[in-house]
């Protein structure tokens, strides 16, 4: 559907340059691989919710491993596991993104403000925002390549 609204888009997939630069955003589009946050939702997960943030980190960790290799197969051309789990590897990063929300730490300024209650910190971003664009950020220091670029309006 979006092809009808930006057609000059479709040619950009052809653009050697976006096909160096974002190889599988491209391959996803033509439908070629699974996006990571449906690979996400193949990884199932048990956890109870009473577990600390950081016991939810490590168990993030561990199945980071487990996701590199499932997309690997995946790309190829495995067959897609058929059952979806009750709760996934998905479900895992946003528990632990709402985590985040209760004690912001998402900019380096780490203000640690409860965003799910309303608070505001120095962005000014309380509990919703919205978003004119993000993507992964491979440019700049090398200490922090790739960094996750999110812009509000």
């Amino acid at each position: 559907m979006w092809y009808f609204i930006r057609p000059d888009a479709v040619s950009a997939l052809e653009d050697p340059k976006v096909i160096e630069a974002l190889p599988r955003y491209v391959d996803v589009v033509k439908n070629k691989k699974l996006a990571k946050f449906r690979i996400c939702r193949l990884i199932p997960v048990e956890i109870s919710g009473d577990e600390s943030t950081e016991e939810l980190w490590n168990i993030h960790k561990k199945l980071i491993n487990e996701y590199i290799k499932l997309e690997k197969e995946l790309d190829e051309g495995k067959p897609i596991p058929l059952e979806t789990p009750k709760f996934s590897l998905l479900h895992l990063k946003a528990t632990i993104a709402q985590r985040i929300m209760r004690s912001c730490i998402l900019c380096e300024r780490r203000c640690m403000k409860n965003r799910e209650k309303g608070e505001l910190g120095y962005c000014k971003v309380g509990k919703e925002m919205l978003v004119s664009s993000y993507f992964d950020h491979m440019g700049e220091e090398p200490e922090i390549v790739p960094s996750f670029t999110v812009y509000d309006f």
